[in-house]
């Protein structure tokens, strides 16, 4: 159903960018358009309601509608946009035809007639969405929602319910997790009173919940205890007579006769008063649900404790939130032996066949994503199979097994477990979702780009967007929602890399579980939403090897990954003439190869109704782009990522919707000056332009938001304050007169600056100026990185309050900055990435004070020649995960303060003096003088001088 709304805004959103951008040609049929698109929106109202009615999910006459209504969303889609591709194609070639008059004319004709044949289409489309719209009215207004009621709905309910007396017959791990708890149970304050265990589905929250409250220290510290299962069948009064009748159970029988919400509430709350008591709400879904218990609990009055567990962190953010991680591989492991082997763990059976099977078995560990239940439902099944061979039939199809189960007793506990997670997303987040599954497994998606595909895909809503907000505000909204949920998981600062955006988005990656993607494909399959073709198994499977590839067919959304050969290979012998348009076209490799895709870009009008299209580390033929790439002239996004291209062709400067354009090729890349045709692109991506063509002019972007990769040589600076609404810069600058463009920028108008200085000396400037324009520079809240690689000679301007705030990552080298730059560099408060190299600090002394880099995450030391002595006060650098230091040969010794970093995780020196590795060593079990300040760190390495 939700799928279904989607369609229909995605149908109402292209039906408007054509009333807005083609009303010259829709003279003839715009009214009958503005009808379609009320209809549709009626209709997506009436989903909307449906969505929050129980057991939507198990009416067929629902189902049956909600497949009537995404046939008639996508057909309003089509022909619209097929009208416009007719008319566009034939305007341009009149236009550049040297017929002249004759051939106007002819195009005038041919439109006439197309409005014509347009309007009766969009009549009858009319006619059809009225009619759906009727029979949802309809059933909206039936009496006890009976089309949308099954008991299959209840009973489902009734299986999930789980209870406090239930025993864990097999239980691993979270004996920390039980210790953390019932600490902040037995404490007497109100800071812990409510505490929510959160994580993704079976993970194994309701067992943890289970222990605390059955420990006996719980047992003892609390009058009273009370255990009730919410479920997403959520019904208030009997939730609060459940509590009430095990708090109070020698009035079990007055409870039953309360029916009065308001009663039981207040019922309920006095109780807590006088009594200390301890309750756990296991499975609840909403916030809704929770903000109509919350009055029964005294959260501040009294020494009652509340325990919750559910999938969405943010139920209860206010309160204590307890995110349960999944199992380590050790725990897993005993985890499936416990369970395929319960004799043989009890010392019943020899331990032989364990040790053979171990190496598979932590296979199959993995392949589960070491999430416990999916761990218990394989260990069921490899119970009765005793041989390597069907321990490593299973460890090949885990997935399958997951699913589908077993034999006549079939185990599905994991597939269903996650469905209901799927089914309580609201409709606007599933298809965000579903997308996920475009990507490959376990990439570290790239939020940047996941929020462009969002947005060109007319899946990020207009209406969601605040007065001060970017829709890319929104997306990313989105992804936290999705996150909270725990159907995702989402890096806030990968520092192994450099992203887009680092500020601007509150993450710089995100990825799938294994199972996550599993239900991505799966359910992406069933909603016909994306079809997903890996073939990263190194050959073609047969369900795709085929002349016209089939199964793909009724799909409009198609992403192709795996081997650069065997996608090669594919293309060479594959098309994509399908019998629905295709809207997305996303291929990329799994590996560093490139591939030749000629088949598909030589035949560019077979799919032109694309919206999206990524072709990444793709070859093209002389390293050139077709010009048919100009018939797509419905793409949003465009992406030529790490592809081997030197020019881009004239007419992508034609397409008319593009907004999002990736040129980040292999090499340089030439782009004509018809590129400021592109009136609506708003984010340019680029790595190196060729200068073969002039300085890039940018004035004509008058929407452009987000430019990443430029260099001041090659494009025309002066263009940049033209650019009002640009929020997002990197830039490479070169001179000064470019420096001090970018500096006003960042000042006045940008969210986000990327900045790097190269190839000229700041020095020269004079002490003053330099100070002024770095003062200027750390003043701006828009700095987000900054790679200094510049002569400067002087010390930094001294600290003020306000100076870095969003500074993430600084490079500096080259710089021979006098003096302690740590005396600055410390109080830049967001500052996570730290470089110094090649002489950037030339003093000989260096010291981090208690409260510097409060978010410090990894910091690099490189040739500083003068560096003896490093002073780290306790305290300083709480974040630390990885420090590296490299040929500082003065350098003395670690300092002493590293002891007192608890998270570090890395230390790495590298041609670094013998006497000073010597230091941090344990030789002949005698440890140097310094280990005992590093002993703590997980991983040493250590690389000295080459003999």
């Amino acid at each position: 159903m939700e799928i279904v709304q989607v369609a229909i805004q995605v149908a109402v959103e292209t039906l408007r960018d054509l009333l807005i951008e083609e009303v010259r040609f829709l003279s003839g049929v715009s009214d009958q358009v503005e009808e379609v698109e009320r209809d549709l929106k009626t209709i997506h109202c009436f989903l909307k309601d449906a969505d929050v009615r129980p057991n939507r999910y198990n009416s067929a006459i629902v189902r049956n509608r909600v497949a009537e209504l995404n046939d008639v969303a996508v057909r309003a889609e089509s022909v619209l946009e097929k009208y416009v591709v007719g008319i566009t194609s034939k305007r341009r070639a009149a236009k550049i035809s040297l017929k002249g008059k004759l051939q106007r004319y002819v195009c005038i004709l041919s439109e006439c007639l197309s409005v014509h044949r347009v309007g009766r289409e969009t009549e009858a489309i009319r006619s059809r969405v009225a009619e759906l719209a009727n029979s949802l009215e309809s059933m909206s207004r039936s009496t006890g929602d009976s089309s949308l009621s099954n008991t299959s709905g209840n009973n489902e309910d009734l299986r999930r319910q789980r209870f406090a007396h239930e025993v864990e017959q097999h239980f691993v791990g979270m004996e920390k997790d039980i210790e953390h708890l019932v600490s902040l149970m037995k404490l007497d304050n109100d800071e812990r009173s409510v505490i929510s265990i959160c994580g993704m589905g079976g993970l194994g929250k309701t067992t943890l919940a289970r222990k605390i409250y059955h420990h006996k220290d719980v047992q003892t510290s609390f009058e009273a205890r009370a255990w009730v299962c919410i479920t997403q069948q959520f019904q208030p009064h009997l939730v609060l007579q459940q509590i009430l009748k095990q708090i109070l159970p020698e009035e079990k029988d007055s409870i039953t006769n309360v029916t009065d919400h308001q009663e039981l509430i207040v019922k309920l709350y006095h109780v807590q008063k006088q009594k200390k008591c301890f309750i756990v709400m296991d499975d609840i879904w909403k916030m809704e649900h929770w903000e109509i218990l919350r009055p029964a609990f005294p959260i501040v009055e009294a020494n009652s404790r509340l325990l919750l567990t559910t999938r969405n962190e943010n139920i209860v953010s206010q309160q204590y939130v307890y995110k349960l991680d999944f199992l380590t591989k050790e725990q897993g492991w005993e985890l499936l032996q416990k369970i395929a082997f319960p004799k043989v763990c009890s010392s019943q059976e020899p331990k032989t066949n364990l040790a053979q099977l171990k190496d598979i078995g932590e296979k199959v560990v993995q392949k589960c994503g070491r999430l416990p239940l999916a761990i218990s439902v394989i260990g069921g099944i490899l119970r009765h199979k005793k041989t390597w061979s069907e321990w490593e039939n299973v460890s090949n199809n885990v997935d399958a097994y997951l699913k589908h189960g077993e034999g006549v007793g079939e185990d599905k506990r994991v597939a269903q477990v996650l469905d209901l997670s799927y089914n309580a997303l609201p409709y606007y987040l599933k298809p965000c979702f579903l997308y996920l599954g475009c990507f490959k497994k376990d990439e570290e998606i790239d939020t940047e780009k996941l929020y462009l595909l969002w947005m060109a895909e007319g899946l990020i809503a207009i209406e969601e967007k605040g007065s001060n907000e970017a829709i890319r505000d929104v997306a990313q909204r989105y992804l936290n929602k999705l996150a909270l949920r725990c159907m995702v998981q989402v890096q806030g600062d990968d520092i192994s890399r450099r992203k887009f955006s680092i500020v601007y988005n509150k993450f710089t990656s995100c990825r799938l579980h294994d199972l996550m993607r599993n239900l991505c494909l799966s359910k992406g399959k069933e909603e016909a939403f994306i079809k997903v073709m890996d073939l990263s198994q190194g050959k073609i499977p047969s369900s795709v090897n085929s002349t016209a590839a089939n199964n793909i067919n009724n799909i409009r959304r198609l992403a192709i990954l795996g081997n650069s050969k065997v996608l090669e290979k594919y293309f060479q012998s594959h098309d994509l003439k399908l019998k629905t348009p295709l809207r997305s076209l996303l291929i990329s490799p799994r590996d560093d190869g490139r591939m030749c895709i000629s088949r598909i870009t030589n035949d560019f009008k077979k799919i032109k109704f694309l919206k999206t299209l990524g072709l990444e580390k793709c070859e093209f033929e002389s390293v050139k782009l077709p010009n048919e790439v100009g018939k797509l002239i419905h793409l949003r996004y465009l992406s030529f990522f790490e592809s081997n291209m030197d020019e881009l062709p004239v007419s992508v400067c034609y397409l008319p919707y593009l907004l999002t354009l990736d040129l980040r090729v292999r090499w340089r890349i030439t782009l004509p000056h018809a590129i400021l045709n592109l009136k609506r692109l708003r984010h340019l991506f680029l790595r190196r332009l060729s200068q073969a063509n002039g300085k890039l002019i940018l004035d004509g972007f008058k929407e452009l938001e987000t430019v990443v990769g430029l260099y001041s040589d090659s494009v025309r600076m002066g263009d940049l304050p033209s650019l009002t609404n640009l929020q997002l810069l990197d830039i490479t600058v070169r001179d000064y007169e470019a420096l001090s463009v970018v500096v006003h920028q960042m000042t006045t108008q940008l969210r986000e600056t990327h900045l790097c200085i190269r190839s000229f000396d700041l020095h020269n400037l004079g002490e003053d100026l330099v100070l002024d324009i770095l003062r200027k520079m750390f003043m701006s809240h828009s700095l987000t990185t900054l790679d200094l690689q510049s002569w400067i000679g002087f010390n930094f301007p001294c600290y003020q309050p306000e100076m870095c705030q969003n500074l993430v990552k600084l490079d500096l080298y080259k710089s021979e900055i006098e003096g302690d730059v740590m005396q600055v560099l410390g109080n830049f408060p967001m500052l996570k990435v730290l470089k110094l190299r090649e002489n950037a600090f030339t003093g000989r002394e260096m010291i981090c004070h208690a409260t510097a880099f409060p978010q410090l995450k990894y910091l690099l030391l490189q040739s500083l020649p003068n560096l003896e002595k490093w002073k780290v006060e306790r305290g300083a650098m709480p974040n630390l995960s990885v420090l590296k230091i490299k040929v500082c040969t003065k350098l003395e010794m670690i300092p002493d303060g590293l002891r007192f970093i608890t998270n570090i995780q890395e230390l790495t020196t590298v041609l670094m003096p013998k006497e000073f590795n010597k230091r941090l060593l344990v030789v002949n079990g005698k440890p140097g003088q310094d280990y005992h300040k590093v002993r703590h760190i997980p991983s040493i390495r250590l690389f000295p001088h080459p003999v």
